[in-house]
């Protein structure tokens, strides 16, 4: 007889005990998986995920993987999707697809959105095993200040003449839908911005009005991390990303849509692809 695969809810364990199961579910990921408690709970906060409707999946008595399930209004997201390392190559990947969305049915959502790496081609046949389609790409992007000077296509004098002002985050969030052509990612739309701390905001004036503004986490390196860029348009959000670069020694942000028309704005200042996401959806 096979051992049994049970699921739980993820608010039955402690933020220890899945921050310890989401750590061994991404055992030999891409990037570190490496989650504490006061990960899990700054998360919870900010991507609005729901422990009462995410998932511990166990094989007979043993955490054998999870998901984290986000909730907003009628759209849920996967935050998190792991099978430990022993329990791999069994088929629970798609046991734990089909459990994931129907809490989110349950949850009354009408669809389902999460991001896979381009390369991670063994997740992305779960999803589509489990129905999403592909909806759009996201780029990874960083810039490192180089050891000499180099062309760039801001001209100097313009960037000089241009007013770039610290403001407090939450004043420019009240532009957010005027400033961003298309969607944001989860992890970047306003819902998680509102309730994300830490946060910097540099604004591009002209006179009176605001032209383009970014939020900014700073990091230990010197750097910064773009975790918001609204613009007017394409040549406003350049001229912000150049005059960061004047401040810090390198920048990267994660998640900017490719169809976006701000998005070239990262290439006419120096910015490369580092990686890629696949965003996909299914409607419930």
């Amino acid at each position: 007889m096979s051992t049994p695969v049970t699921f739980a809810s993820a608010a039955a364990y402690t933020l220890d005990a899945l921050g310890d199961i989401f750590t061994r579910s991404f055992e030999n990921y891409f990037y570190p998986g490496t989650t504490t408690a006061a990960v899990l709970a700054a998360r919870v906060r900010t991507e609005q995920l729901d422990l009462q409707r995410s998932l511990v999946m166990c094989v007979g008595d043993a955490p054998a993987g999870m998901v984290l399930l986000g909730l907003r209004g009628d759209r849920a997201w996967c935050g998190g999707f792991g099978v430990m390392l022993p329990f791999r190559e069994r088929g629970l990947a798609h046991a734990l697809a089909t459990a994931m969305l129907d809490q989110a049915r349950q949850a009354g959502a009408r669809g389902c959105g999460l991001e896979v790496l381009t390369r991670n081609q063994r997740a992305i046949n779960t999803y589509v095993r489990a129905g999403f389609q592909m909806l759009r790409d996201l780029q990874v992007l960083e810039w490192h200040r180089p050891q000499s000077p180099v062309q760039n296509a801001i001209r100097a004098e313009d960037l000089r003449k241009s007013a770039i002002v610290e403001a407090h985050p939450i004043g420019l969030l009240a532009h957010f839908a005027a400033l961003h052509p298309v969607p944001a990612a989860w992890q970047r739309d306003l819902p998680a911005l509102l309730v994300r701390g830490g946060m910097q905001g540099r604004a591009l004036l002209d006179g009176e009005r605001l032209r383009a503004y970014a939020l900014l986490t700073p990091t230990p390196d010197g750097g910064a991390r773009v975790g918001d860029l609204g613009a007017v348009d394409v040549e406003q959000a350049a001229m912000l990303l150049a005059a960061l670069q004047l401040r810090y020694a390198q920048l990267s942000s994660v998640n900017e849509p490719v169809d976006s028309a701000l998005t070239p704005a990262f290439a006419t200042t120096g910015f490369v692809e580092v990686d890629r996401q696949h965003e996909l959806w299914i409607d419930l």
